[in-house]
């Protein structure tokens, strides 16, 4: 039998896509733990804390919630300058846009007063920016490590071919944030970096939430991230790129951060002073910003579940405990809800039992990933049944966090949740990168904060209601045959995914029947 001549090519190309997804990497050079080290003892947080302390107070940490996209890069921007001794971010995305390129700019700065930046970043965005990072790596003061790397550095053919062989590795990854100054203030949440996180693109934004956290806690989140930057994935950007980074690089990145900052300087993120005349922000060092409590934990996943090598998950352990305690009432907000059968039939337990459960989710319009919609779609009539009260976010219905056309003259875009939160019985919340969903409790390592103090879980509470309002979201039910329905709160009822193209609607559609739920 002839075979046709592209045959040989295609047989090649195929080689060399598994000779790139199997090739290992260079061995790693031997390289000591790094020890967590004390809080800064210099410096404005070091000098403001010290004045404060609040460890004193019973051991108190002080809590903020960043609920607003403009704030949260705000308070970014400021503990970064802040800094005198060292900064350390762990990040699960870090885009090359707006956002990206300012925060980048500020750690440079930062850098070059003497301070260590450590950056950590999951490789499922790092991927293809090698030599960038390897660039701001030359920089004397500044680490950067990738975790889990896939081996093939570019080429969605090679990715491809490497995630057929090694897929049960690759699969894994770092989803936890931590961004930590001087071990003295941390933000940890879900809040990815780019501009949709921070609610200033065009397209579409997030409705996302993180915590500030300063005080004792702040050493576990600490640790947390010295555990990860320890961890065997975490491999130095040097070892993956192709060419070596060099100070000239180095400069030139420099030079095109500062460019692009001078040429836009009136992007909304750039604008830092209050806005249309609303109140000055609380600054990083005033403990009015804070609401303080020593009632608060800190919980991560084991490193190794982010490389497929650790069983179980804190997290999961941690939230299963708590809502097998709920007596009255549980609200969730989820992006990417996928309870699965025995989630199903816990939630289902609960609100036959009597315990209220509220879940607000993505619609399918309004979720960036429409596949994974399947997963949740499928429990819906079960829910339903069992008097689970669904909410699912409206995808021009943004919340209170999302005051784009109003407040920054940013044209009007898609919403799209992201906040990862979970209030028990109104006394107590969790705040995380924790979705509920299988890739959170078996694949990915995740983390968040559980607070018990009544002020934050109000706020907390409120958050949720916020979210739930007509104008916001839609409220899933029955109507009188049987079937779903979508009602908003302009007086329009739904007969099927509100909103929704019918692309979305096959994705969504076709999924639903595959065997794919665990891997959603």
């Amino acid at each position: 039998m002839r075979y046709p001549v592209r045959f040989p090519w295609l047989l090649a190309v195929l080689f060399l896509a598994l000779a790139a997804g199997c090739a290992p990497l260079q061995p790693a050079p031997e390289r000591g733990w790094e020890a967590l080290e004390p809080p800064a003892s210099e410096g404005p947080l070091a000098e403001w804390l010290g004045e404060f302390d609040p460890a004193r107070n019973d051991g108190k940490s002080g809590f903020r919630l960043l609920d607003e996209g403009a704030e949260a890069f705000r308070w970014r921007v400021m503990s970064v300058r802040m800094a005198r001794e060292r900064i350390q971010v762990q990040a699960y995305i870090w885009r090359n846009d707006a956002a990206g390129r300012v925060l980048m700019g500020e750690l440079l700065a930062a850098a070059d007063r003497g301070v260590r930046v450590s950056l950590l970043l999951d490789d499922v965005d790092a991927r293809g920016r090698d030599a960038t990072l390897a660039a701001i790596a030359e920089h004397s003061n500044i680490e950067v490590r990738v975790f889990n790397p896939f081996r093939s550095r570019e080429g969605l053919l090679r990715a491809s071919a490497e995630f057929f062989f090694r897929g049960s590795d690759l699969n894994h990854r770092m989803h936890n944030k931590a961004w930590v100054v001087d071990g003295r203030l941390a933000i940890t949440g879900g809040r990815n970096v780019g501009d949709e996180y921070f609610e200033a693109s065009r397209d579409y934004n997030f409705a996302d939430l993180d915590l500030v956290v300063v005080g004792p806690l702040v050493r576990e989140i600490d640790r947390s991230f010295v555990e990860f930057w320890n961890s065997p994935g975490a491999i130095e950007v040097e070892r993956l790129a192709r060419e070596a980074g060099a100070m000239d690089r180095l400069a030139m990145q420099h030079g095109a951060l500062r460019a692009w900052v001078a040429q836009n300087h009136t992007h909304p993120l750039m604008r830092m002073e209050p806005l249309n005349g609303q109140p000055v922000p609380q600054p990083v060092a005033d403990p009015a910003a804070y609401v303080w409590t020593s009632r608060a934990e800190f919980v991560v996943d084991d490193e190794a579940k982010a490389r497929g090598r650790g069983k179980g998950s804190r997290v999961a352990d941690a939230l299963g405990e708590r809502l097998r305690g709920v007596e009255r009432e549980l609200l969730i907000v989820s992006p990417y809800f996928v309870p699965g059968r025995d989630g199903t039939a816990q939630l289902s337990r609960m609100s036959e039992s009597g315990v209220r459960v509220q879940v607000l989710t993505n619609s399918l319009a309004a979720n960036d990933v429409a596949f994974t919609h399947a997963g949740y779609a499928r429990r819906r009539h079960a829910l339903l049944d069992a008097g689970v009260e669904l909410f699912e976010l409206r995808p021009t219905g943004a919340p209170r966090w999302a005051r784009l056309e109003r407040d920054r003259g940013i044209e009007a875009s898609q919403a799209s949740l992201h906040s990862k939160l979970l209030v028990f019985d109104r006394e107590e919340a969790f705040v995380g990168s924790f979705n509920l969903d299988p890739r959170s409790a078996e694949t990915n390592s995740e983390s968040g904060v559980f607070v018990r103090d009544p002020v934050l879980v109000e706020q907390l509470q409120a958050l949720h209601q916020r979210g739930i309002r007509p104008r916001v979201a839609f409220r899933v039910g029955r109507d009188d045959t049987g079937g779903l329905e979508w009602r908003d709160g302009d007086g329009n009822v739904y007969q099927y995914e509100p909103k929704a193209g019918i692309w979305r609607r096959f994705i969504s559609g076709v999924t639903r029947i595959l065997p794919v739920e665990p891997l959603l």
